[in-house]
C-alpha cells in the first residue's frame, strides 16, 4: 500500500472505470463482488466531489477478427445483455462512455476526445483507473495514460483479474521502475479531494 495521500482537485483529475459489464464481471465469479463494492464506494466520492468519471464498455460486433480470424467464441456482442453495465455502475448522464473493441481504450475510440472535452492534460492531471482485468483491460488502460504522460493512480482494491497470477503480475509491472515515475499504486482509502481551485481562490479574494 502506497503510505502517501493522494490529494486530487475535481478539475484536474478523473475516474476511468473499465469493462464494468454483466457478461465480463460474471466470468470473474463471486470474488469481484469486493471489486465492485470498492469501486463505487469511490464512484460516489468522485460524484460528491462533482468529479469527472469516464466509463469504457467493451463491445464486439459479429464480424469481429476475433471471432471470425482467431476462432474465439463470442462475447460482448454489442446490442446485448452481456455488455450493459453492472447495476452499482451505470453511468449517470453526462457521464460520457468510451466504446472499444479491443483491450486497448484508446485504439479506435473516443478517448482522446473525452479527454480534451474534460480538459485533461498530459504533465499536469491525474487519472484513476479502475476496472477489470488486472492483467488485459485495466492494465492496457494503465499503459495507455501512462505513454501520454498522465499522472495514473491505480487503487489495488479497485481492479480484479479472474487470478490471482494475473493481478499479481499486473501489480508488479505497475510498481516497476518501467512505470511507477508516474503510475502509483495505492489504496482507494488513501484518495482525497482538496478544494476546487477556483473555490479556494474565491476564499482567497
Amino acid at each position: 500500500m502506497n503510505e502517501k495521500r493522494i490529494e486530487l482537485t475535481p478539475e484536474s483529475s478523473a475516474l476511468v472505470i473499465v469493462d464494468m459489464q454483466a457478461e465480463g464481471c460474471e466470468g470473474h465469479g463471486p470474488t469481484v463482488k469486493p471489486t465492485i463494492a470498492s469501486i463505487r464506494r469511490l464512484l460516489d466520492r468522485f460524484r460528491s466531489a462533482d468529479g469527472k468519471v469516464i466509463h469504457v464498455q467493451s463491445v464486439r460486433s459479429k464480424d469481429h477478427p476475433e471471432f471470425t480470424v482467431f476462432g474465439r467464441k463470442y462475447a460482448l456482442l454489442e446490442n446485448t445483455p452481456a455488455v450493459d453495465f453492472v447495476p452499482e455502475l451505470v453511468p449517470l448522464p453526462g457521464e460520457p462512455v468510451v466504446q472499444k473493441t479491443s483491450h486497448d481504450c484508446f485504439f479506435k475510440t473516443s478517448m482522446d476526445s473525452v479527454l480534451e472535452k474534460f480538459d485533461l492534460r498530459p504533465c499536469r492531471d491525474t487519472i484513476v483507473v479502475t476496472g477489470i482485468g488486472s492483467n488485459n483491460c485495466v492494465y492496457h488502460a494503465v499503459i495507455g495514460f501512462h505513454i501520454r504522460n498522465y499522472f495514473t493512480v491505480v487503487p489495488e482494491d479497485c481492479i480484479h483479474a479472474k487470478s490471482a497470477e494475473g493481478h499479481a503480475m499486473a501489480l508488479r509491472q505497475f510498481r516497476s521502475t518501467a512505470y511507477n515515475f508516474n503510475v502509483t499504486v495505492a489504496n482507494s482509502e488513501e484518495i482525497f479531494f482538496t478544494q476546487k481551485r477556483r473555490a479556494a481562490e474565491g476564499l482567497q479574494r
